[in-house]
């Protein structure tokens, strides 16, 4: 039975035991007062019952007119989980990284590791709060009510805290992210990105999982390989010339560097329109599109121009590759791959092309050698086989000095990057901890304000 209709009759009980009390002949003071407060409770929980949906309604402009927003509010949160969550794996993998050329480093990441996580449970609380009080307002308001008309004010107390509780945090929960903005965000204050992430995907959609990527600063100045790990890439920006000077950024596999849609751009202008100012840790989400590659693994790399209508990649492994390309135009596929790998046989539609008829090309990849075989692909839907041996004496990735040497290059003479960190750590414990337990704190008591406004009464007292 619905708590409202439960409440509406013992109301009706209420009543009548109130009128009962007043016309018993006894004179027992403690109880004969009873009588009126029955009667008087009576009427008021009819009237809450009776006017809760004019109740929420009227929470609900007062909420609006106030400028809270439930939706932007439950995206704020939900999007700050996300990031904590993408920001706690990320900085496993650089721990796991660095780990191979600096001993010790697992500790200092777990400095910044560990408040972020403190960071990343505080809004886990705040944003369960907020979808108990979202989703269940009328519950709570119905259970609250039903508390408050147990005769004898048995549970008025409660039920008056948990009405008001409903409402108060109904009307001001998403009010949070403006409270927030003002601990946190001021416009006088340039955006610094000592961070950089994203992910990686190709121009049909499809996720690159592995590779390395370049950067060109200044048309003048190269740094990479930087390896990836999954689909994501993070960087850490403590120079400045990565943030004034336009940059071009590359998937740089297999002796060949493709382009991406970052190409002479600013990245401080770019995380300016990009970022969402309610994100903060002064990181910048920069996701790259790679053109014109299908997919980079193991030392072995495809990729197609121009663009055709549908791909997809059947099979994939160190031995076979099958895949199926709809064009609508004539196109070219480009099978690139290091010298580890012997080509012994290429089919399409399952003829053979002898591989001595391609046309190729051969390319250095810092430390290694390879080549690029060139199949074209006339118009319509066909499906590319290659089959291959791996020599597994021979190296199919870049020493990882490069890869070292390039993270180096990311950073300034001066770097103050661990400082930079640990002072952003500090804010995030500020702003999410104290932030969050002050707001969730202010809240509370004026709930318990008004429930001692709503349901305020005396010791229960029934005989003197």
């Amino acid at each position: 039975m619905h708590p409202l209709l439960i409440a509406y009759y013992l109301s009706i009980l209420t009543f009548y035991l109130g009128v009962l009390i007043y016309a018993l002949p006894i004179p027992l003071m403690g109880l004969k007062k009873w009588g009126p407060r029955l009667i008087t409770d009576a009427f008021f929980i009819a009237i809450l019952t009776l006017s809760l949906n004019t109740i929420v309604n009227v929470a609900d402009y007062i909420r609006v007119l106030a400028g809270g927003s439930w939706e932007f509010f439950l995206l704020h949160v939900k999007s700050t989980i996300i990031f904590r969550t993408m920001v706690v794996l990320l900085f496993s993998i650089l721990s796991g990284f660095l780990s191979r050329f600096l001993p010790g480093v697992n500790r200092l990441i777990s400095l910044v590791v560990n408040p972020i996580l403190a960071s990343l449970y505080a809004n886990m609380l705040l944003y369960s709060i907020a979808t108990v009080v979202h989703k269940g307002v009328w519950v709570l308001s119905s259970l609250g009510i039903l508390l408050m008309a147990i005769p004898f004010r048995i549970a008025r107390n409660a039920g008056a805290f948990l009405l008001s509780f409903a409402l108060v945090f109904y009307i001001a929960l998403p009010l949070y992210p403006s409270f927030y903005k003002i601990l946190l965000y001021s416009p006088s204050v340039p955006l610094e990105m000592p961070l950089v992430y994203g992910s990686i995907v190709n121009e049909f959609g499809h996720e690159i999982n592995d590779g390395y990527i370049g950067f060109e600063v200044a048309s003048n100045n190269y740094i990479g390989p930087i390896p990836l790990y999954s689909n994501n890439y993070i960087l850490f920006i403590t120079n400045s010339k990565f943030l004034s000077s336009p940059v071009t950024i590359y998937l740089d596999v297999t002796g060949h560097q493709f382009y991406t849609n970052l190409s002479n751009v600013n990245l401080y202008n770019v995380c300016l329109q990009n970022v969402n100012r309610e994100f903060y840790l002064n990181m910048c989400r920069i996701d790259i599109l790679v053109k014109g590659l299908i997919t980079y693994s193991n030392g072995v790399s495809l990729h197609i121009f121009p663009k055709v209508s549908n791909m997809s990649i059947d099979v994939f492994t160190s031995e076979y590759i099958r895949v199926a390309i709809d064009s609508q135009l004539d196109s070219k596929l480009y099978i690139s791959l290091v010298d580890a790998y012997n080509v012994k046989e290429i089919t399409m539609d399952g003829n053979t092309i002898p591989i001595n008829e391609l046309t190729s090309y051969q390319w250095y990849w810092y430390d290694l050698m390879g080549s690029t075989y060139i199949i074209d692909i006339p118009q319509g839907l066909h499906i590319i086989e290659i089959n291959m041996k791996l020599n597994n004496m021979l190296s199919i990735e870049p020493s990882e000095a490069y890869s070292y040497t390039a993270i180096q290059q990311m950073f300034s003479a001066t770097n103050t990057l661990f400082t930079d960190i640990l002072n952003e750590i500090t804010r995030i414990v500020y702003v999410d901890l104290i932030a969050s337990t002050m707001f969730l704190s202010l809240l509370t008591s004026i709930s318990w304000g008004l429930s001692r406004l709503i349901g305020g009464s005396s010791r229960i007292r029934v005989f003197l």
